[in-house]
This record gives C-alpha cells, structure tokens and sequence, in this order.
C-alpha cells in the first residue's frame, strides 16, 4: 500500500505540474515545447513526455499538422534515447573488466570521475550508452593496449598500398578518375515475425546506387520481391522501393542485387590556382545556406571555433584544409546514439570534440559553409571486405577551378588516432593528405545530400533522419524502428569480365539488317555525304 501511494502521489504532482507548465505557456511563458526539451535534458523523461501528450490533448484543435507531427517526433525522440542508453554502471564495469587485464574498480570510478563515459540521468537513474566499452577503449590510449581483444586493423594497410597505386595511375593518365573496380552487392532486410498485422502490407525502401561521376555501369540483378521502384538517378537518397504482404509466424524478408563500377579519385591542389566563386549561382547558395537544426551556421560555439581555426586565411582551399586538419587532430571516433536522438549534430561534435564518421562530416561540412564554401553531404558504404562492412560518411566541398573534391575528416580522425600498430607517423601523414581532394575506390556511395524526402514517400517518420543506409520500413502507416529488424549487407569485388557478362544479359542482340535495309542505308550515307562537302 505504502508503494502504491508513493506512486499516486508522485503522478499526481507530475500531474499538477503539467497544468501550471500549460497555464505558464497561455501566459506567455516558454512553449510546452522548450520545456518538453528542458525537462528532458534534465533527465526527467517521463515528466517531458506527459507534458508533451497533455500539450497535443489540449491544443489539438489549434495546432496545424506540421505542430502536431513536431510534438509527436519529441515523444518518439524521447523513446529513442532510452533505446540508446539501456547499460548499468555493474554492466559497464563487468564488460569492460572482461576486455582489459587487471581493470580495477577503483580505475573505473577515476574513468567515471573525469566524465570520459557518455551517461543519461533518465527519470533519477544513470545509464550508460550502449556502445560505452567500445568508446571508452577508443578514447583511453592506456585501456586500449591492455584490451585482451585488441587487433591491428590492417585496413589502413591495405587502404594506404591503394592510395600508392591511385597516385600511380594518376600520374600515368593525369585523369581525375582511375583504377575503377568493380562490385556485387547483395543488400538483405529482413522484419521479424508477428511485429506486424497478418495480413498488412510493409513498406521498404533498400539503398542503392547513386550516380555520381565516380560510379558506374550499375545494373539491377533481381529483387525480391521482383516488382520495385528504383528512385531517380540523382535523387538524394538513391532508393529501391518494395512491397510485400505479412504472413503470420514468418519473417518478411526483402532484397536486392546488384553490380556497380567506382572509381578512385585524386588530382594535385595548387592554392594559387584557387579562382574567385560565382556567388549568384543556384548551387551556390544552396551549398552554402544555413540547415538547421544540424547546420547552424549562427550557433555560438561554432562561430568561436570556426575562428580559432581559420583565423585570417582567405584562400578556400586553405580554409577547408585547416578546418580538416583542426578536426583530424582534435577529435576522436566514439561510437554513436542514433542520429535523429541529436538536437544539432555539428554542436554536438564541436562540444564533445568526438564523434563517428557522419558527425566528423556534418562539422567539417558546417564549418565550410561559415566560410563560403559550398560543402555537402556524402554517404553509403565502405567495401574493404566482402562481408562485415561498415556503413560510412564523408563529404565534398567546392573549390574553383576543382568542381567538387572529396573529403574523408573521420578517415583522418582514425588514421592519426588509431593507425600507429599498422603505418608509420609518415605513411599516416600521407594517407591524410590524400583524404583531402582524394578518394579510394572502396565506397558504395547512396547518399547526396541529408534529410531529404524519400521515394515514394513515408507516410510515418523515418527511422534514421539524417543518412539513409540501413534502409526504412512501416505498415499500417506507422514506422518498424530499428529493433524490429535486421539487415546484412556484402559488397564482393567482381573481375571486369564478370562485370561485362552481367552487362550484357541487359543489351538487346543484334538486328540482322535486310539487303533493302542496307542500300537505304548506304544510300543515306551517299547523300549525307555529298551535303558534307558541298560548299554553300
């Protein structure tokens, strides 16, 4: 009974306060909104989320669509980074205590002392991000040499023996584009049994490949199910768009395969080549406006920071190098929460100084735009092996009379941070350089921009609301998060006669040509030729 009436008495003050808050709000004060988000920041979860739900009860009738969908999102946001922060101090301890020798709890307390984990307070309780042991590895040099499981990534060998090989074929050519390889993917989601209705239909939409100048030659397999929709060639998010029917106590799979050429990417900066920008162009402007809530280009630390760095350097070519080099050797790689938990991701990094591949990206690109250059978002897959590969980010910026240039700063963050057991300080320094204006082959790239509509459209929210990889689905009109499926993908290196004899399974044969056909024909030529070499 005592419990009982804790709990009554405690929502019946949460209760009471949710009605002064929307009182406050009549009278002018913070919207419900702002304080939803304050509440939340103060770890008071529950309290943010029945404000939020009183707010659409009360004011359903005045507020528009837009308003609605903004709160309902803050409610789901809510959700989502308790998802993302699920760990105990015990669990934490007892993972990390298994991956490093000799860990001692009084060294843990130190960790959780200087503030190196990433905690929520939610609703009075501490927890920890989920990928906590992974991050506290990357950050502590010391743990790191003692982690039991540890291993050198030989992919910053294999990466650097290619970038000699790029810069080689580069030489030969003097072509911005060499060494293209060619891939065969096969991308596979699947949604668990009985998540949905029997008998609905769910919704998908699969990456694909978009058509940058760096890739090519892309030919759709097969898909299952067979009938899809595959989204402009340049769309923002390069899709392929399925559907198909629940069966009860039966997984819904879907899947696509394809083939596709990228190539590798280099050419020599010269600074004093740099040439002045066609400030009244389209893209332009596009490519250096402000995009809030993640590009904030009047953000207060930000602007602090983008000054610091650039200082009085002029030169937009020199600009963006220092702005990639301050990112590279001031930020480290931590693990993520989920994307569209985040208020401002470029705010985020700035102020954390670490972050994962996209969040390196999204500063790098917002710190360009503060400086008039136009920089945009790039993102899809790594393809360093045939399975096991990571979902990656990077981006380009614009440079006269370059066009557009790669930029790889997370590639560099983990070059300098974590290549030390595979390269050596000069053969780090090199791969960095090349990371900046250049770009390997191994990227499956499916994204141009962020945050852009899909197609079709959703009807629901998307699951990730930057970057598109994973792939979204929903049924019935609403959303299957994360958890309720999973995805494999594999991204195998094909020969170029491989690649040629898919090819040609999609070139219609060859016509036998009639002998009335081929006088036509030749008398077509006669004629065209005499129009020719007739002088006016």
């Amino acid at each position: 009974m005592k419990e009982f009436l804790r709990h009554h008495n405690r929502d019946q003050r949460s209760v009471i306060l949710i009605a002064i808050l929307l009182i406050c709000y009549a009278w002018g004060a913070a919207s419900p909104l702002e304080e939803a988000k304050a509440l939340r920041d103060r770890g008071e979860f529950q309290k943010a989320t029945e404000l939020l739900r009183s707010y659409l009860e009360q004011s359903s009738a005045t507020l528009s669509r837009d308003e609605q969908r903004t709160v309902e999102f803050e409610i789901e946001r809510i959700r989502r980074i308790r998802m993302d922060y699920k760990l105990t101090e015990n669990d934490v301890f007892e993972r990390l205590r298994k991956r490093v020798l000799d860990l001692t709890k009084e060294e843990f307390e130190k960790l959780e002392r200087d503030g190196l984990f990433d905690v929520q307070i939610i609703d009075g309780q501490k927890r920890y991000m989920n990928s906590s042991v992974s991050n506290i590895l990357l950050r502590v040099p010391e743990l790191r040499k003692r982690d039991t499981k540890r291993k050198p990534d030989l992919t910053f060998r294999k990466l650097y023996n290619h970038v000699q090989l790029v810069k080689k074929a580069h030489r030969l050519s003097q072509d911005f584009l060499v060494l293209p390889q060619d891939f065969a993917v096969t991308y596979t989601l699947t949604v668990r049994p009985n998540v949905v209705r029997e008998g609905a239909t769910i919704r998908c939409w699969l990456p694909y490949v978009h058509m940058f100048p760096f890739q090519s030659d892309v030919y759709l397999v097969d898909s299952e199910p067979t009938q899809c929709v595959i989204a402009a060639p340049q769309a923002p998010h390069r899709t392929i768009y399925l559907e198909k029917t629940v069966v009860k106590d039966t997984p819904t799979t879907f899947s696509v395969h394809f083939i596709y050429r990228c190539w590798a990417r280099y050419r020599e900066l010269d600074p004093s080549a740099v040439q002045p920008y066609r400030k009244d162009h389209p893209d332009y402007l596009y490519y250096t406006a402000d995009r809030k809530p993640h590009l904030d280009l009047s953000n207060e630390l930000l602007r602090k920071l983008e000054q610091e760095i650039v200082g009085d350097e002029q030169n937009p070519l020199l600009i963006a190098r220092r702005i990639y080099d301050w990112i590279a050797h001031n930020t480290i790689y931590q693990y993520a929460r989920e994307y569209s938990t985040l208020d401002n991701i470029s705010y985020y990094v700035a102020s954390r100084r670490a972050g994962d591949c996209g969040q390196h990206g999204m500063l790098f690109i917002a710190l360009c735009r503060m400086n008039g250059i136009p920089a945009r978002w790039q993102s899809g897959w790594e393809s360093f092996e045939y399975e096991g590969n990571n979902m990656h980010d990077w981006c380009e910026f614009y440079v006269e009379p370059y066009g557009w240039l790669p930029a790889d700063p997370d590639m560099a963050v983990n070059a300098i941070h974590y290549a030390h057991d595979v390269l050596s300080e000069k053969e780090i320094r090199e791969l960095v350089d090349f990371m900046f204006g250049g770009m390997d082959h191994y990227r499956l790239a499916t994204n141009c921009d962020f945050g852009a509509p899909l197609y079709p459209p959703k009807e629901d929210f998307r699951s990730e609301t930057v970057d598109f990889q994973r792939g979204e689905v929903e049924a019935d009109g609403k959303n299957l998060y994360f958890d309720k499926w999973s995805w494999n993908m594999e991204i195998e290196p094909i020969t170029r006669q491989q690649a040629d004899a898919v090819a040609q399974k999609f070139v219609p044969p060859a016509q036998e040509i009639s002998v009335a056909e081929k006088a036509t024909s030749v008398s077509l030529e006669a004629s065209s030729h005499d129009r020719a070499t007739t002088t006016p």
